[in-house]
């Protein structure tokens, strides 16, 4: 079966600074790939490449088989959502038009609009009758991003990508739109990329994980097979992280 996602050496260069070096990883219909790695890794313009905000320097990347380069930007971008930490929703637009507008962009009719806005607002738990007319700044944080979510899978995308939605979050609400995500997931069946820092995040929604530092890809697994055979000691590192912390919490109680 052909590959949601495939991305096969893979190059970015920014002048002299080669940001992403070979990367090669591919995503089955229906996974979540975690993309986790510090600042400068290389892995939310790993991301970019996949809906050409970001073209490659050398390498290719493939939707459904298909190279996105011989994709029109625009008609890739309607097959992709996406969904970044600055949420980005309209404020002259309510909550229920900033979903309706990739739907609407995409031609969909406005019967069918109406009923998906209704739908997803009701899956991110913030019904149309309450909260389809108030205006974004009219919402929490979480409820921006919660909606924020919603517009990124209103068009009906083959795939979703996450580059940190949760990233200037609270730790509680943070969890709660974890949560989330793994609701509507089991759902709608979602394939995706999803960038972060957090270790603890991609352990709880990755079915695998791909580690990247200094703009190469160390190790893609379960996270199982990473605990278990961390292909290089930065992977170990990175995983032993929050037993750590955990570890000097309790000696610290002792």
């Amino acid at each position: 079966m052909t590959a949601a996602i495939e991305l096969e050496d893979v190059r970015v260069s920014f002048g002299r600074v080669e940001a992403v070096k070979g990367v090669s990883l591919s995503v089955a219909r229906g996974e979540l790939l975690m993309l986790l790695g510090g600042s400068g890794s290389g892995k939310t313009t790993t991301l970019k490449t996949i809906n050409r905000l970001v073209e490659p320097s050398a390498g290719a990347v493939r939707l459904d088989g298909e190279d996105v380069r011989r994709m029109v930007p625009h008609a890739l971008r309607r097959r992709v959502g996406y969904c970044f930490q600055r949420i980005g929703l309209f404020p002259h637009l309510t909550v229920a038009e900033n979903i309706a507008l990739p739907p609407r962009l995409s031609g969909w009719p406005e019967e069918r609009v109406r009923a998906r806005v209704a739908e997803l607002l009701a899956l991110v738990e913030l019904p149309l009758e309450e909260y389809g007319s108030r205006a974004p700044r009219a919402l929490s944080g979480g409820q921006q991003q919660r909606v924020g979510v919603a517009r990124a899978l209103a068009a009906e995308p083959e795939v979703v990508l996450f580059d940190e939605p949760f990233g200037a979050l609270d730790p509680i609400l943070r969890e709660s739109l974890q949560g989330a995500l793994r609701t509507i997931r089991a759902r709608v069946g979602l394939t995706g990329v999803f960038v972060t820092h957090d270790v603890l995040e991609a352990l709880a929604l990755g079915d695998r994980i791909g580690v990247m530092r200094d703009g190469e890809l160390l190790q893609v697994g379960t996270p199982r097979e990473l605990e278990r055979a961390p292909a290089d000691p930065y992977v170990r590192e990175l995983l032993e992280a929050p037993r750590r912390a955990l570890a000097a919490l309790e000696g610290d109680d002792a």
